[in-house]
């Protein structure tokens, strides 16, 4: 069972403004009528205003009832509601967001006979009391002057131009630190759809049976900018486990704060070997010819298409047949569709996503 297969409680009602109209009207002419005055409504009588302004103040306390209702309920929930949901009654909260990385080179001062680590968690900063750490321990090898490394600023934010080349972890030989690009690839706090599906997996979290529950659960966690998590174990005792990032690929850094969220004794069981990688991206081009009835519909069906492909692709083992394509192009104001690539249905594996470039040639119908 998943939320979306909930329907609606009865608890929250239907409801519209006419109908709660003509219920007090109708009781307003019987009251009258049982006083012996015969009541001829007219919308522009001062009591059909009454009635009117009555009809809505009731629409608007039940539309409020409504909500309150939704407010308490994990499928309806939004905002300060949800969060107020996940923490007290499930435990979990709102991600933050994700935090951004730079590389950085660290260089020394003059070459050694031996290597030199640079441990894991050193912190730089700039003048302004922002702090950044290494995100893994890198080594400079004998004879060498400097290497590159991954350093995360320590906030939660989708890029910064800040620059945090201050070394902080007091290291004899480092001389200096440079940042060699802005920090990016970060992300702003969980949205509430994304919070409430972490919620409804959160249930399992706690099993040390490692569902696919439990995974899906802990690797979203780990990492705000996942979109999707899709785990294979085809093998005994191999759970493969894959990352869709928003905007497709998952970085090496999604990677080893996945792993690293999946390693914990608490979350793995000993007998599962856990690899997280990366989805594999299927790059498409669907170029088609669309006949309209009415060419100044031409805006309208391309971002109709447009949002049709958004919601059927890029999701793990969807493959597209040649019927999928066509109906995903066909619409009220579309007459015709001819589809010149691709040629055949594009069939996917598990741990595949589609991302399509559309081509779309419009022409009014003759």
């Amino acid at each position: 069972m998943q939320l979306l297969d909930l329907l609606a409680p009865t608890v929250l009602e239907v409801f519209d403004y006419e109908t709660i109209k003509a219920r007090k009207l109708a009781l307003v002419v019987e009251l009258m009528k049982a006083k012996g005055i015969e009541y001829i409504p007219s919308e522009s009588d001062d009591l059909m205003t009454m009635i009117e302004a009555d009809a809505y103040e009731e629409m608007l306390l039940r539309t409020r009832i409504n909500n309150a209702v939704k407010a308490q309920l994990l499928a309806f929930s939004k905002g300060s509601d949800l969060d107020h949901i996940g923490t007290t009654r499930y435990g979990i909260l709102r991600l933050e967001g994700s935090k951004p990385y730079a590389l950085f080179t660290f260089s020394l001062s003059s070459s050694l006979a031996y290597n030199v680590t640079l441990p894991k968690g050193l912190q730089l900063g700039d003048v302004n009391a922002k702090v950044a750490l290494l995100f893994e321990d890198i080594t400079i090898t004998a004879g060498n002057l400097s290497a590159v490394g991954t350093v995360e600023l320590q906030e939660y934010i989708e890029s910064s131009e800040l620059k945090t080349e201050i070394i902080l972890t007091p290291l004899p030989y480092v001389a200096s630190a440079i940042q060699n690009e802005n920090f990016h690839d970060g992300a702003n706090s969980e949205d509430d759809e994304r919070y409430r599906e972490r919620i409804w997996l959160s249930r399992e979290h706690k099993s040390t049976a490692g569902s696919i529950a439990t995974y899906i659960y802990y690797a979203k966690t780990a990492d705000a900018r996942i979109k999707d998590v899709q785990i294979i174990d085809d093998t005994l005792g191999v759970v493969k486990v894959y990352l869709l990032s928003d905007s497709g690929e998952a970085d090496q850094v999604m990677i080893e704060r996945v792993t690293d969220a999946l390693s914990k004794e608490s979350v793995r069981p000993l007998t599962d070997f856990v690899l997280v990688s990366s989805a594999t991206i299927v790059d498409i081009t669907v170029t088609a010819d669309i006949v309209l009835y009415d060419l100044t519909y031409e805006a309208g069906v391309r971002e109709l298409i447009i949002n049709e492909f958004n919601a059927n692709t890029m999701i793990f083992n969807k493959s597209l047949s040649m019927a999928k394509l066509y109906g995903l192009l066909e619409s009220e104001q579309v007459k015709d569709v001819s589809i010149t690539a691709p040629s055949a249905s594009v069939n996917i594996a598990a741990n595949e996503v589609i991302r399509v470039a559309l081509t779309l040639n419009f022409t009014g119908a003759a």
